[in-house]
C-alpha cells in the first residue's frame, strides 16, 4: 500500500538550479552559526537531497504497478518557481490508528498505548482489503506507533510523575546530512536539546563500521538517546522521529502521489474525493496508511487542490512542523498560566517566505514540556479537562501537524483508474536504496526489539540522503536493493544489469541476497527484497553531482533509473579529519599524480590573520613539529599516503612509484591533539583531481 519507489542518500553537489532558488533548512533553522562555510555546505547538501527527493516522488512508479504515470500537477521549486500562495493542512498529533482498530478501549488505555507501545492486540497488515492477516501492531520500532510525524519521550520521578517531556517531528535525513557535515555537531545538539551531557559521540554512532571515505563513524538514528520513550539520566530522549513512515522523503512522496488524480468511483468521470472518502482515496491511490490522522488529510487536501486545477508543491521550508497546544483546559496547581511550562527548544512560531511574506501556522521542530524544579510541583500535577497528566499522550492531544503547500493555477491533469498490478512481463526490477557495502551488511543485521516483540532491521531506519562516490573511485563495495528483480542467490546467470545515468561509471555485479525483508523507508511494515552486491567505478569524466539507478532483469528491457540514488563527488578532503580515503586504488604498475583543483582551509584559525589558504599550506612557512601529519613540511599542506610512505602534494605531485593500496589524504597538522585543538579546530576543505595511468 505505501509507496515504496522513493530514494534518498547524501552528498556535497551544490545543486544546479534553473530557478535560482535553494530549499531553506527545516524551520529555517541553521546549526553552523559559528562556521559559514560549514552551514553554507549543510545549505548546499540540504537543498540537493530535497532536490533529489522530489525528482524521486515525480517519476512515480514505472517499474511494478499501473495507473502511476510521472506527476504532471507537481512542481520543483528547483526548476521552476513561479509566484505562488500558501496554505496549511493540518491533523492531530495523537495516533489515530489506535482508536480505530481498538474502538472499545477506554482513553487511559488509548493514552497507555500511545505512550508505551505496549499493544498486545493484533490488527490487520491490508486495511484497504478483507484478506488481510492479522499480525502484531505496525508500525514496528521503539516508538513505531507514534505515527503521525510527531514522537515524545517522557521522562518521570521516582514516585513516577511526569517531570518532563521532549516532543518532535524532526525529520531523520535532516540529522543524517547534518552527521555527514559534522558528526561533532549532532553530538553537542543532542547534549544541549535534551540537556544531557553525559552523551558521547560513541553513544551516537553505529559500532564496528566506519564512513569509506571519510573514515568518520556512521550515525545511528536509533541510538540509546533517540529510541523509545523512556527518558532518564542512562538513556532515551526524542531529537528526531524514527517510526519507519515518519520521514519527510515519504511526505514528499506522499504529496507528489497524492496529485495523479483517481476517478471516484471508477470508472467514472468524477475526480474529487470528499473529506469522508479520504480513507477510500488512500486506498485507490495506494500511497499512506489508512485511518492515520495524518496521510489521508494530506493526501486529500492536496488532491483536492489539483482537482481545482492547481500546480502544487511543499512550501519552503518543506518540513513537518508542530503547531502551539491549546492550553485552555490546562489548569496549574498555583495558577501559572499551563502555557509558560511550554519550551520551543528549535524551530520558532513564525516564518516568512523567502520574500518576506508569512507563512501559515507555526514552525515549531522540537519542544519541551517541564515544570521547573522551583515550582515544588510537576506535569503530572496539572490537569487537562480535569484529568492529571499521566501520559504525555494526553498533551499531544491538545496540538496539531502541519505541512505548508504552496500552489499556483494550472491545468487539470487526467484522471486514471486505481493502481493495479502489472503483468509477470510488465514487471520490472525497482531500485530502492544504494547503500555502501558495511553499512548495509551491519544494519541489516542489527534487529531492534520494540514493545510488540518483532525485531525489524535497523536497515529499516536508515534514509534515502545519497551515499557519495569519489571521482576515480576504482571497487567501491556497495549494495543496490532491487523489488521485483527475478536474481536467484548463487546464479550469476541470473542477475540483472546495475547501470546509470552516465557511461563512465560502471558497476558489476559480485553476489546476490534474496528475501532481505526490512522496511523501506517511508513504509510502515516490512517488505521483502533483493539484495544486488556491486563493484562501482567511477571514471575521471564522471559528471559530479546526482546520479540515478538502473536495474535490469535478465531478458527485459532496460526501464527508467530511480533518480539521486548517490551522489559522484570531486575527491574532497575536510581540513577537520584525519587521513581520509579517496576511492582511488593503486597497483605497483600505476603512476599517478594528484592535482590541487579548488577550495581554502587552515589548520589553525590563529595564523595568517584569520585568512584560509590553499593545499601548499600557510603562505608563511611554519614546519610540521613532531607528531604532525608530515614532520619539517609546511603547516597545513596536502599531504598523501599509500600503505605506510607518506609524501607531500601540496599543490601538486606525483605519487612515489611502486606503492600499491588506496591513496589517502589529510592536511598537515596536529594529528592527535599533543600540542593543543589538534585537527577540531580546523576549518574548510579543498579539492583535487587523480589521474592514474
Amino acid at each position: 500500500m505505501e509507496k515504496s519507489s522513493k530514494v534518498q542518500q547524501s552528498s556535497q553537489k551544490i545543486a544546479s538550479t534553473a530557478s535560482g532558488f535553494q530549499f531553506r533548512t527545516p524551520a529555517g533553522i541553521q546549526d553552523f552559526t559559528d562556521d559559514p562555510i560549514k552551514q553554507k555546505a549543510m545549505n548546499n547538501l540540504w537543498s540537493n537531497n530535497l532536490d533529489g527527493f522530489i525528482q524521486q516522488g515525480m517519476l512515480n512508479n514505472p517499474w511494478n504497478a499501473t495507473n502511476t504515470p510521472p506527476t504532471t500537477n507537481y512542481y520543483n521549486p528547483i526548476d521552476n518557481n513561479p509566484p505562488s500562495n500558501a496554505a496549511n493542512i493540518k491533523w492531530g498529533a495523537y495516533p489515530g490508528r489506535l482508536a480505530y482498530n481498538f474502538p472499545n478501549a477506554t482513553q487511559d488505555q488509548l493514552n497507555q498505548m500511545a505512550d508505551t507501545g505496549q499493544i498486545s492486540g493484533q490488527i490487520s497488515n491490508s486495511p484497504c482489503t478483507t484478506d488481510g492477516q492479522q499480525v502484531a501492531y505496525f508500525p514496528y520500532g521503539p516508538r513505531g506507533w507514534q505515527d503521525e510525524y510527531c514522537e515524545w519521550a517522557i521522562t518521570r520521578n521516582t514516585a513516577g510523575k511526569i517531570t518532563r517531556i521532549d516532543f518532535t517531528c524532526e525529520n531523520p535525513e535532516y540529522w543524517n546530512s547534518l552527521w555527514l557535515i559534522d558528526p561533532n555537531k549532532v553530538l553537542e545538539l543532542y547534549q544541549t536539546i535534551l540537556d544531557k551531557p553525559q552523551i558521547t559521540l560513541a553513544d551516537l554512532s553505529v559500532p564496528g563500521i566506519t564512513n569509506p571515505l571519510t573514515n568518520q563513524p556512521v550515525y545511528n538514528p536509533l541510538n540509546k538517546w533517540n529510541a523509545g520513550t523512556v527518558s532518564d539520566a542512562t538513556k532515551g530522549g526524542a531529537i528526531h522521529l524514527t517510526s519507519t513512515p515518519n520521514t519527510l522523503q515519504t511526505e514528499i512522496g506522499l504529496a507528489t502521489s497524492s496529485t495523479i488524480q483517481r476517478f471516484n468511483p471508477p470508472p467514472a468521470n468524477n475526480t474529487m474525493w470528499p473529506s469522508s472518502q479520504f480513507n477510500n482515496l488512500i486506498c485507490v491511490g495506494q500511497y499512506g496508511q489508512r485511518f492515520r490522522n495524518s496521510d489521508p488529510n494530506i493526501g486529500g487536501n492536496v488532491n483536492n487542490f489539483v482537482t481545482q486545477g492547481m500546480m502544487l508543491t511543499l512550501a519552503d521550508p518543506p518540513g513537518l512542523y508542530i503547531q502551539m497546544p491549546d492550553f485552555s483546559n490546562f489548569k496549574t496547581p498555583d495558577g501559572t498560566d499551563a502555557s509558560a511550562f511550554w519550551t520551543i527548544k528549535r524551530g520558532s512560531k513564525t516564518l516568512n517566505d523567502q520574500n518576506g511574506n508569512p507563512l501559515p501556522g507555526n514552525f515549531i521542530l522540537h519542544a519541551v514540556y517541564e515544570v521547573p524544579a522551583s515550582k515544588g510541583y510537576t506535569v503530572s500535577d496539572i490537569t487537562i479537562s480535569g484529568e492529571n497528566i499521566n501520559w504525555g499522550s494526553q498533551i499531544a492531544a491538545t496540538f496539531k501537524m502541519q505541512i505548508v503547500a504552496s500552489a499556483y493555477a494550472g491545468k487539470m491533469p487526467n484522471g486514471y483508474d486505481p493502481v493495479g498490478t502489472p503483468t509477470p512481463a510488465n514487471t520490472f526490477a525497482q531500485p530502492l536504496q544504494l547503500f555502501y557495502q558495511d553499512y548495509f551488511d551491519t544494519l541489516y543485521n542489527t534487529n531492534v526489539p520494540n514493545p510488540v516483540n518483532h525485531p525489524i532491521p535497523l536497515l529499516s531506519n536508515s534514509t534515502y540522503v545519497p551515499a557519495v562516490i569519489n571521482i576515480g573511485s576504482v571497487a567501491m563495495k556497495m549494495v543496490v536493493v532491487a523489488g521485483t528483480c527475478t536474481a536467484k542467490q548463487g546464479q550469476p546467470a541470473t542477475y540483472p544489469a546495475v547501470t546509470f545515468d552516465d557511461p563512465a561509471i560502471t558497476a558489476t555485479v559480485t553476489a546476490v541476497k534474496e528475501n532481505v525483508t526490512y522496511a523501506i523507508p517511508g513504509n510502515s511494515q516490512p517488505s521483502t527484497n533483493t539484495a544486488l552486491y556491486i563493484t562501482v567505478k567511477t571514471g575521471a569524466s564522471a559528471k559530479p553531482g546526482q546520479h540515478g539507478v538502473f536495474v535490469t532483469n535478465v531478458g527485459q528491457s532496460t526501464q527508467p533509473a530511480m533518480p539521486a540514488l548517490f551522489l559522484v563527488s570531486p575527491v574532497t578532503v575536510q581540513a577537520d579529519i584525519a587521513w581520509q580515503n579517496t576511492g582511488v586504488i593503486l597497483t605497483a604498475n600505476n603512476k599517478a599524480a594528484i592535482k590541487y583543483s579548488s577550495g581554502l582551509w587552515t589548520a589553525n584559525p590563529q595564523d595568517n590573520g584569520g585568512q584560509l589558504y590553499n593545499a601548499a599550506g600557510n603562505p608563511t612557512f611554519i614546519a610540521a613539529k613532531p607528531g604532525y601529519t608530515m614532520p619539517g613540511q609546511n603547516e597545513g599542506a596536502l599531504i598523501g599516503k599509500v600503505g605506510s610512505t607518506v609524501f607531500l602534494v601540496g599543490m601538486g605531485a606525483t605519487i612515489p612509484t611502486g606503492l600499491t593500496g588506496e591513496i589517502q589524504l589529510c592536511i598537515n597538522d596536529d594529528l592527535n591533539g599533543q600540542y593543543g585543538a589538534g585537527l577540531t579546530d580546523n576549518i574548510g576543505s579543498i579539492s583535487v583531481t587523480i589521474d592514474v595511468q
